[in-house]
């Protein structure tokens, strides 16, 4: 997985940022008075990054557990699979604990350059989308109402779910966070959302299938005297 994630992020290094530099120079015009360097903007962007990072990276870890699953590699190591699922609950924990300080200080910040503290501004609604997606998935886990591979599938959509409040927002084009537009980005995230959703039906049919065949198989034992 580190390696396909460092290949995929030096393409994307390569198609958003490393080929603009290049080409045009730096892009990046002067900042504006409130987006400008002060404590609490570089700590609320360090923390945001770190836990939406988290997010997609917990995202990335379900996949081998999810397609290990379907294609039913290594079938028989349960200690393999567990070892997955505690990688993906602790890094859930992580991203969702610095997604949390982070909007905070998002929100201090607001209310030391915008004079209130929050404003439904589409990118905090989507920062507060991915604490209650986090929230969900610890509670659920918890609650013991999902197991191992709901709590994969549940990760897998809040990678989802990241990747909207992170990039889709941006697209929207409204309120005061309404900056870091990237050309044909949309197509990528649909792209995206279309691959994602398919892994999820595809997994849920599979999950399914192998319920009824389990049932059937108990169904045929005899009975024992």
């Amino acid at each position: 997985m580190a390696a396909l994630l460092g290949s995929l992020g030096c393409f994307l290094s390569m198609r958003y940022e490393l080929k603009e530099a290049v080409t045009a120079g730096d892009t990046m015009p002067s900042l504006v008075a409130v987006l400008d360097t002060n404590f609490w903007l570089s700590t609320h962007v360090t923390s945001v990054t770190l836990g939406y990072s988290a997010g997609l990276l917990a995202a990335a870890i379900a996949h081998v557990w999810l397609i290990g699953k379907l294609l039913g590699i290594r079938k028989d190591d349960k200690d393999f699979y567990r070892s997955i699922t505690r990688m993906v609950y602790g890094t859930i924990c992580f991203g969702l604990f610095f997604s949390l300080v982070g909007t905070i200080l998002g929100g201090i910040w607001a209310n030391y350059s915008w004079g209130r503290f929050w404003g439904w501004d589409p990118k905090e609604n989507g920062a507060l989308m991915i604490c209650l997606a986090e929230l969900l998935i610890l509670h659920a886990r918890m609650g013991g109402f999902i197991r191992d591979h709901g709590l994969h599938l549940l990760a897998l959509m809040n990678g989802m779910v990241v990747a909207f409040s992170w990039w889709g927002v941006n697209l929207l084009g409204v309120g005061l966070h309404s900056y870091g537009f990237t050309s044909g980005i949309l197509q990528l995230l649909l792209l995206f959302y279309a691959i994602e959703g398919g892994i999820v039906l595809i997994s849920l049919i599979h999950r399914a299938i192998q319920r009824q065949v389990y049932s059937g198989k108990s169904t045929d034992t005899p009975a024992s005297t």
